[in-house]
């Protein structure tokens, strides 16, 4: 997809966030408490995706412990930038894939296949050599989910959710895995709410609504003026939006990772909600994700 695709602070191995804040939000109506942080050893951190039609993506970074101190230096310094990725496809194919860098997106390192591309019904492995250390991860492109209609149901006058109905498999449950963008904001292409979702299997047809989510942006570019402002009704569209809509699928796998990922920074937003499952990876020797998605045509849907 156009963009990367930013699953906010990845990078963060943790399991006692809740925790945590929540006992340093009580201690402080007492008295000033600082924590130390003990020794911490960084892990490999992958994000990575390959898409029907289209080369492999991958963003490399070091986790970090949960206290450090955030700056714009210590940010940087977390992405790597000289490890050597490898792509090895089911049908024979291999490619050591190309480090490129673009100041549009954050992070700005990105290695991409040049020569594969992803195929449906197609099996995909990376490995990672990095400092001695080695990773790796497999995935697949299942079939890409069939489309049959998209609307813009009407909350108001003036704004609503766009909808699309995906077609139910009869033979088997499908992992429906969307990304969107909004014509009135200067962002780029993201998870919808919700991340992914399991369509049973069966002979109808569900709606799917997309609701709008609070952007995470993070990128070298200049102030942004966002056209949503706090008083918009939450998580609706405006009926002169332009929602773009890639729908897509992915495997079992992937479904569990991105759905576990997608519960954590739910909890996060909450600080009295304290989720003790953790993040799920499917990167032997490290952390992250690695995911196929079939790709489907993309659908334009509006208000207007």
């Amino acid at each position: 997809m156009d963009g990367a695709l930013n699953f906010d602070k990845l990078m963060i191995d943790n399991k006692v966030f809740g925790f945590l804040v929540l006992i340093s939000l009580l201690a402080s109506c007492v008295k000033d408490v600082e924590l130390e942080q003990g020794s911490y050893e960084p892990k490999i951190v992958i994000d990575g995706y390959i898409e029907s039609g289209r080369g492999a993506n991958i963003y490399i970074t070091r986790s970090s412990p949960f206290l450090a101190e955030y700056d714009s230096a210590s940010i940087r310094g977390s992405f790597v930038n000289n490890a050597k990725v490898t792509l090895s496809s089911s049908s024979g194919e291999k490619e050591v894939l190309t480090l490129f860098r673009n100041d549009s997106f954050f992070p700005p390192f990105i290695y991409r296949s040049v020569s594969i591309s992803g195929e449906i019904g197609r099996e995909y492995l990376i490995e990672v050599e990095l400092a001695g250390k080695k990773l790796r991860a497999v995935t697949t492109i299942p079939e890409a989910p069939e489309i049959s209609d998209y609307q813009f149901k009407l909350e108001s006058d003036t704004t609503g959710f766009p909808e699309i109905m995906i077609n139910q498999r009869r033979d088997k449950a499908q992992y429906f895995f969307a990304m969107v963008r909004s014509s009135l904001e200067n962002e780029n292409l993201h998870p919808t709410l919700e991340g992914v979702i399991r369509v049973q299997a069966g002979s109808d047809a569900v709606w799917y609504t997309i609701q709008r989510v609070r952007e995470r942006r993070m990128s070298y570019e200049g102030e942004h003026q966002p056209y949503y402002k706090s008083d918009f009704p939450k998580r609706q569209y405006h009926i002169d939006d332009e929602v773009l809509v890639i729908p897509g699928a992915v495997d079992s796998i992937s479904y569990r990772v991105i759905l576990s990922l997608f519960k954590d920074l739910s909890a996060r937003d909450n600080p009295f909600n304290f989720n003790n499952t953790g993040i799920e990876s499917n990167i032997e020797g490290g952390l992250g994700r690695w995911t196929g998605i079939a790709r489907a045509r993309p659908i334009v849907v509006s208000g207007k």
